[in-house]
């Protein structure tokens, strides 16, 4: 491929896939396959080599339960937007955690995603109704919608340009769009360059990996305006599992929740608080560094259709 460098001949499980970089922009990505990636994520192959606890499948009960706790830091980040009149899709749901966490916030909540297994107990539990097709296939006499969401999904599709344009096609003329996306300059990879973070990070189903800048050109592209910023949840204490053991952490909860060096087993609950509150600051502090220089390991974006698109 004329003016792209293979930078990667690998992904996580050694699956063999070349990952390129554009030599102009620095726009980054995995070859691409001949057949639809689609089918990787209606067929359930998905979940049974990635979701909340490393390396192992989850039923869609596991994945909420893991998830849901944590969406409060996501409303909180929206919150400003928010109106009790407000129709919100959510694209790539999952098991609809997401929208479970805007219930009372908003008039009216929708969701797609292709994993028929958790769209449909999304159906049955979460009192909402989530499609289980791509948006091309989908009338959606919901919408047009005065926000949609796309949390961690961007780095997934195929094309992400045609993507956002679909996505701002059910979007109302004032309505908000609101991404969350894994950061190519994560810490881990780009500056601490942690043994095996790498093989890791590289992985087959995330085809597209974004930096500020590179998310900026594709924004613009798809006549879009807004404020990009970056987000640091994993904790201090996951980065310094990674540092001392060059491997991922059990599951999702221990790098998200609040660190604690002193569990319930220490008696003297004076130490205990002590220790406790010094790791927490310490955390607050670590992540306020982390995105002050634009190293959270999530690019973030709140904007709305530009008057008109720019090529």
């Amino acid at each position: 491929m004329n003016g792209f460098a293979v930078i990667r001949k690998k992904v996580r499980y050694d699956i063999k896939r070349e990952v390129f970089a554009c030599e102009r922009c620095g726009f980054v990505f995995l070859r691409p396959l001949k057949k639809s990636a689609k089918d990787f994520y209606e067929k359930k192959f998905y979940r049974k080599s990635y979701g909340p606890v490393y390396s192992k499948s989850s039923t869609p009960r596991e994945i909420f339960e893991m998830y849901y706790p944590f969406q409060k830091d996501i409303v909180q980040k929206i919150e400003p937007i928010l109106r009790k009149d407000m129709k919100v899709l959510d694209v790539g749901c999952s098991t609809g955690h997401f929208l479970a966490a805007l219930k009372g916030k908003v008039a009216a909540r929708v969701g797609i995603e292709l994993s028929k297994k958790e769209a449909s107990f999304a159906n049955r539990h979460r009192g909402f109704k989530v499609y289980d097709k791509p948006m091309e296939e989908l009338a959606l006499p919901e919408g047009p919608f005065d926000l949609i969401t796309a949390l961690q999904v961007l780095e997934h599709v195929e094309h992400p340009l045609q993507f956002l344009l679909k996505l701002k096609k059910n979007l109302k003329p004032e309505g908000y769009l609101y991404l969350e996306l894994p950061n190519l300059n994560d810490p881990l990879l780009s500056y601490y360059k942690v043994a095996g973070y790498a093989d890791f990070y590289y992985r087959e189903p995330h085809l597209s990996y974004f930096t500020k800048k590179t998310l900026s050109m594709l924004l613009k592209k798809a006549g879009l305006r807004g404020k990009i910023g970056n987000v640091q949840r994993y904790n201090i204490l996951n980065h310094l599992h990674w540092l001392a053991t060059g491997k991922p952490q059990g599951d999702f909860t221990m790098g998200n929740r609040t660190p604690v060096l002193m569990g319930a087993g220490v008696k003297d609950m004076r130490v205990r608080k002590d220790f406790n509150d010094f790791i927490a600051r310490a955390d607050r502090e670590y992540k306020k560094l982390i995105e002050r220089n634009w190293l959270g390991e999530s690019l973030t974006f709140l904007g709305r259709k530009r008057v008109r698109p720019e090529a």
